[in-house]
């Protein structure tokens, strides 16, 4: 919660496209065997520079949102922050949402300075399943805490505790692999990425 969430959803919208258009281009490009046009190429590091800025502003709503959770101690919002920075869901947040989603794919395009391409598309894979994470998390860990946590209830756990069934993670990989499996045999049925003139 917090008014910070419209324009956060929006930025971290933003950041996943560039992330997919880096990335899909890449695969696309590599299963077909093409090579990509001087123009193209300069279009992706536009990219990889809108992103990097992206990523930086993403960097600064999370650190709003972690310093608003816990300051003032607001019921239920200070439980679910203290659960992501050192409770049962930090390694999500540190590993997935920080190091995977934010500052890996950023400092990989500040390294290789928006060209290299190939480091690009490792980078934007990694935003991509740090998004899915940050995504996760926002879900599973605002329905961790109960809706009467600041009332001090007896035998009320103050996080509810929650994985993800077997089943679970078979459908979302299965979506995974399902729209995976349908974009690479669109790529070599139809040549999707053939024409360049937009």
């Amino acid at each position: 919660h917090g008014p910070y969430m419209p324009i956060y959803f929006i930025t971290s919208a933003m950041m996943s496209g560039c992330a997919l258009v880096i990335f899909f281009h890449w695969v696309a490009y590599r299963i077909n065997g093409w090579k990509m046009s001087e123009k193209l190429e300069e279009s992706l590091r536009a990219v990889a520079k809108l992103g990097a800025l992206l990523y930086l502003i993403i960097m600064f709503f999370t650190t709003w949102k972690m310093i608003s959770g816990f300051a003032g101690h607001p019921p239920g919002k200070y439980e679910a922050i203290m659960s992501l920075l050192n409770g049962p869901f930090s390694r999500n947040f540190w590993y997935g949402e920080v190091a995977l989603g934010i500052v890996i794919p950023f400092l990989i395009i500040l390294a290789v300075r928006a060209r290299n391409l190939t480091a690009m598309a490792f980078g934007s894979m990694l935003s991509i399943i740090g998004i899915f994470v940050m995504r996760y998390d926002l879900v599973i860990v605002g329905q961790s805490i109960p809706g009467f946590n600041e009332l001090g209830l007896v035998d009320l756990p103050h996080i509810l505790p929650y994985a993800p069934t077997l089943h679970e993670w078979m459908v979302t990989l299965s979506g995974f692999t399902f729209c995976g499996v349908l974009f690479m045999m669109g790529e070599r049925m139809f040549r999707g990425h053939l024409s360049e003139d937009h």
